[in-house]
């Protein structure tokens, strides 16, 4: 085989085939990235990290570096609401809050969750949280 051909090969790497150009990680905390470089086969590692804005998260099986597609809120307490802007209001009362919900028409399935807040003898305050079903 000549050189050319065996630069087309690729690289190997723990058992694993990568063509020619191709990075990866190496570890499911993205803190190794490597290449297989378009000349020869050898693979060469280096440390790295997630851009700004990223995470490392495991996609198809592999790692990679995903944008921050989500929030978090959180209801704790006697009552307190942290929401998604990471703003803290304190709502007291039996009500019922609505924490999050699909809005428009989008690929991700319908859902609403709820806060309901109960005065109750042994717990004042205690949060239930319901899935609904689409409006009709």
């Amino acid at each position: 085989m000549d050189d050319k051909a065996l630069q087309q090969c690729g690289c190997w790497h723990n058992g694993q085939h990568y063509p020619v150009g191709s990075e990866f990680w190496t570890d499911n905390s993205c803190s190794t990235k490597c290449t297989c470089p378009t000349r020869g086969g050898k693979v060469q590692c280096s440390s790295a990290s997630c851009p700004a804005g990223q995470y490392c998260g495991v996609q198809n099986g592999k790692p990679e570096c995903l944008d921050h597609t989500y929030g978090i809120c959180n209801v704790h307490g006697d009552p307190h609401y942290v929401t998604f802007d990471k703003v803290t209001h304190d709502f007291m009362g039996n009500c019922t809050y609505t924490l999050a919900k699909v809005c428009s028409n989008s690929s991700v399935p319908y859902f609403n969750v709820e806060a309901k807040n109960e005065t109750s003898c042994v717990v004042p305050w205690r949060p239930t949280l319901t899935r609904a079903r689409q409006p009709a």
